[in-house]
């Protein structure tokens, strides 16, 4: 498995390749952010590791930079933050969240858990989805709306989707919804995932506050309607 490593110290970066590697893990590393664009290609890599300080929304903006052009998993290692500044995170891009300091196994956990989930439905397996409004195509992750405009969606966000569309016409509830987005790691919670609906909203519905598509039952959860 190829793991790229982009950090701005090179020290902690290099240990953290290190211990990579020690793994079996084949590791590029950057530390210059900047040459991000130009110098990986996500067709050979796995997992995306983002070695950073603090949240801020630099920090934000160029996860969503990343995001746009690739939809790679992205595991986040910074300090401890707000759960805004979290959540925030996860509105640009990421896939998961790792506050430092951080312990080997926990960090371990944290790439396993990204790296196994990347493989539960390998791309090639998974059928293309189409409904009177959408098309979802598992391989680019991505969703074509019937005005024939294309949308990228991370990872989170086409799990998220795909679910609801398999779904579609049944109420799931936020428990079933964490349960098959995040799995059973804990990681999901409600608030993350109300901000996951509100980016898939926005990026699928005619009018994102007057939703549609993926609507809300009141006290139940959530259900795509195919046909709206």
């Amino acid at each position: 498995m190829n793991i790229l490593v982009l950090g701005y110290d090179v020290k902690s970066v290099n240990i953290l390749s290190f211990i990579l590697r020690q793994e079996g893990y084949d590791v590029t590393s950057i530390i210059d952010s900047a040459q991000t664009g130009r110098t990986w290609d996500d067709q050979l890599t796995d997992l995306l590791i983002l070695d950073e300080e603090d949240l801020n929304p630099a920090l934000f903006r160029r996860i969503e930079s990343i995001r746009g052009a690739s939809s790679v998993p992205m595991l986040l290692l910074a300090n401890p933050a707000s759960e805004d500044d979290i959540v925030s995170a996860y509105e640009a891009g990421i896939d998961d969240f790792l506050a430092k300091p951080y312990g080997y196994q926990m960090l371990l956990a944290h790439v396993n858990a990204q790296l196994r989930r990347a493989r539960v439905l390998p791309s090639a397996l998974v059928p293309n989805l189409s409904t009177p409004t959408l098309s979802l195509d598992p391989e680019r992750h991505t969703v074509t709306l019937s005005n024939g405009q294309t949308r990228q969606l991370t990872n989170l966000e086409f799990r998220l989707m795909y679910c609801l569309v398999v779904n579609r016409g049944r109420v799931l509830s936020p428990e079933t919804l964490i349960e098959k987005v995040w799995g059973y790691t804990g990681e999901g919670d409600r608030n993350l995932l109300k901000s996951l609906i509100s980016r898939l909203r926005a990026k699928v519905e005619t009018s994102p506050r007057e939703p549609k598509l993926i609507t809300t039952v009141p006290g139940v959860g959530y259900t795509f309607n195919p046909s709206e």
